[in-house]
């Protein structure tokens, strides 16, 4: 018995036969209309200015949880809102401060530094503004934070 060799073939040859790919039609890719390629734009234009508007939310959210949990620490530490105050007094005494404006709640942790201490409601618990005779210096916790974070407020 003789044996026949038998020759192997891939699928891809299988399926492949002269005639199918001169038959094939070749399909060129039409470009988009016109209008498409401007609404593309305006998407991409949207999704830049909705990542630029959610890093800056993030960024004023974050801010704000530091600052609420600073102002919870100086809750059970009040003492250390006179410290603050009284250290910028001595760095900007120059600089004719004429009052300290605080909390109400927190004007009279102030009272025994050398200055009028008035309370302000629209204040946050820890924050501190020295009223200068030309401007004012804010150690509102926002601006103290910012401060630390090396970032603009």
């Amino acid at each position: 018995m003789a044996k026949s060799e038998a020759t192997f073939v891939t699928l891809e040859e299988f399926v492949r036969t002269p005639q199918a790919e001169a038959e094939a039609p070749v399909v060129a890719a039409a470009p988009p209309p016109n209008g498409l390629n401007e609404a593309l734009h305006e998407v991409r234009r949207f999704r830049a200015a909705l990542t630029d508007a959610l890093e800056a939310a993030c960024e004023e959210v974050l801010r704000d949880v530091a600052i609420d949990v600073l102002a919870r620490e100086l809750l059970l530490a009040p003492a250390a809102i006179a410290r603050i105050a009284e250290a910028s007094l001595d760095r900007f005494w120059e600089e004719e401060p004429i009052a300290l404006l605080a909390h109400p709640d927190e004007a009279a942790h102030l009272g025994a530094l050398a200055l009028p201490v008035r309370g302000d409601a629209s204040l946050r618990r820890g924050d501190v503004i020295i009223a200068l005779r030309f401007g004012t210096i804010d150690l509102t916790l926002g601006a103290r934070l910012a401060h630390v974070l090396g970032k603009p407020r």
